[in-house]
């Protein structure tokens, strides 16, 4: 909010990689082996196996907990563009979206008839700007910084507020690109009409699935894969109880944020909390037939895969503008909801941060940043423009934080959502959850080396005979297929293409 009060990037910037720049400029295509490179990429399955004497040509090494660190790209300030910068970041950073992109699974999803998209023209420049952002540089080059023109020329075509030069909101702008990579990427090329249903009782399960089928029956995307969830809105008349029950999406949660320090559960559960409905707002019952006092409410059905919830920072009332400046602590790791959804989750609802936006400064005055989560190294990283540098746990918690984005801690693999007759199938395509299984295999590696307590000989160290974990690259229809060996260990890890 406001005006940036950090100045754009001049020329003198490191080395620059405009996404629109000639194929001369363009950062070299990687070569056989370097494609070979395991990043987690959504159509390629990972498998503990031990090493064989026999290996292909397109054979590289590689060992987990030595890998090349990529994606610590800065992106110039172009004037007031630090809020559509700290929105790109965190999204690059969001791995399975950009599993998806880097390998350009969008290409055959693109919609262009879809009247609500941009005919993928946001979507195929913002898949572009991933893919630099997460190119390999060469050993000794200078830190990477991209100038983001491209998407914000193309973005403000379509929505002119966002080009403007002015300060704008981080959350309205990472909403609005969602939602237009949603419509360019949705897999339904005729929408059925649908109608809402307004329930006179407390739902079952039954009910959600039907409101989630209908849905789904009009939206589908990654978008909707990895990001959206289902809520349930209720009203109640304090007068006679004539109740109302109707469910909807959700893409993140906005919750209030107290004039004390409290906790980011306090905040959520203020968010979930009934609230009483009086004088001009009162609710026009439609068995009393005139306007009652009456208590809304909203309960979360079904969460996502990634979620997202904006702390409501700024107060806008009658009397009142501000910024509010409360320290909300908000965890890095399992982060519950298990008392905080009104029925019980197909998987546990724990999750870890893996993204923040931040903004600093005033409401005619700011500036934003992120801190994300790299999914190489799995340090945490400060993105403040064009400057990309390493960050410790304990500053990713500030009163800065804006936007937290969090990740599911309880699945392997995201599951794509498709229909099947008249019931929902979320298992005909996976992306693999690849921050949750290194951290795994990182801790059960140090949990097997702890146990074994190598027996060390002369002019031999530790190190040299500690055992790493394996993997093998296997080429897949779908996004990932993922099988593990636990007991295959071998001290060098070999990637191999199979036809």
């Amino acid at each position: 909010m406001g005006i940036c009060t950090n100045k754009p990037e001049t020329s003198s910037q490191p080395q620059i990689y405009p996404p629109e720049q000639s194929k001369q400029q363009q950062p070299a295509k990687p070569n056989n082996a370097q494609k070979l490179m395991p990043k987690g990429i959504s159509n390629i399955g990972y498998r503990l196996q031990a090493n064989s004497k026999q290996v292909s040509k397109a054979t590289i090494h590689f060992d987990l907990l030595e890998q090349e660190v990529c994606g610590l790209v800065g992106l110039t300030n172009l004037g007031n563009t630090c809020y559509i910068n700290s929105s790109i970041q965190t999204l690059s950073n969001s791995q399975p979206l950009a599993d998806y992109f880097q390998n350009q699974l969008h290409v055959k999803e693109i919609n262009p008839d879809n009247p609500l998209s941009s005919k993928g023209e946001i979507t195929q420049v913002f898949a572009t700007l991933l893919r630099n952002m997460w190119a390999r540089l060469s050993q000794g080059d200078p830190q990477l910084v991209i100038r983001p023109s491209t998407l914000i020329s193309v973005v403000e075509r379509y929505n002119p507020i966002f080009g403007s030069g002015s300060q704008e909101d981080a959350h309205e702008f990472i909403g609005y690109l969602l939602d237009m990579i949603h419509e360019d990427l949705n897999r339904i090329k005729k929408k059925p009409y649908v109608e809402v249903k307004t329930l006179t009782k407390w739902p079952v399960q039954a009910d959600a699935e039907e409101a989630w089928f209908g849905y789904l029956s009009r939206n589908q995307s990654i978008i909707v894969d990895l990001f959206q969830g289902l809520m349930l809105n209720s009203l109640q008349c304090l007068t006679c109880q004539c109740a109302r029950y109707k469910f909807e999406p959700f893409m993140y949660l906005s919750v209030p944020v107290p004039s004390q320090t409290c906790h980011l559960r306090d905040c959520i559960r203020e968010f979930i909390n009934a609230e009483i409905l009086k004088y001009d707002e009162m609710w026009l019952c439609p068995h009393c037939g005139q306007a009652r006092e009456s208590q809304k409410k909203i309960d979360l059905w079904t969460l996502p895969n990634l979620l997202i919830i904006h702390l409501k920072r700024f107060k806008f009332t009658p009397t009142q503008r501000c910024k509010v400046r409360t320290m909300v602590n908000y965890p890095l790791t399992n982060l519950s909801f298990e008392d905080l959804v009104c029925v019980e989750q197909e998987t546990k609802p724990t999750y870890d941060l893996y993204a923040v936006i931040n903004h600093s400064g005033t409401l005619t005055g700011g500036h934003y940043t992120a801190f994300a989560k790299n999914r190489d190294d799995l340090k945490w990283y400060h993105y403040n423009d064009s400057l990309v540098s390493e960050a410790s746990e304990q500053q990713v918690v500030s009163t800065d934080g804006y936007l937290l984005l969090y990740f599911k801690n309880s699945v392997e693999e995201f599951k794509r959502q498709t229909l099947d007759g008249n019931k929902v199938m979320q298992r005909k395509k996976t992306i693999k959850n690849t921050i949750f299984l290194k951290s795994q295999q990182i801790k059960d590696s140090h949990s097997q080396m702890s146990k074994e307590k190598p027996t060390v000989k002369n002019n031999q160290s530790v190190s040299s005979i500690e055992k790493k974990p394996i993997l093998v690259r296997k080429q897949t229809k779908h996004f990932q297929k993922v099988k593990d060996d636990s007991n295959a260990y071998n001290s060098q890890a070999i990637i191999i293409e199979e036809a």
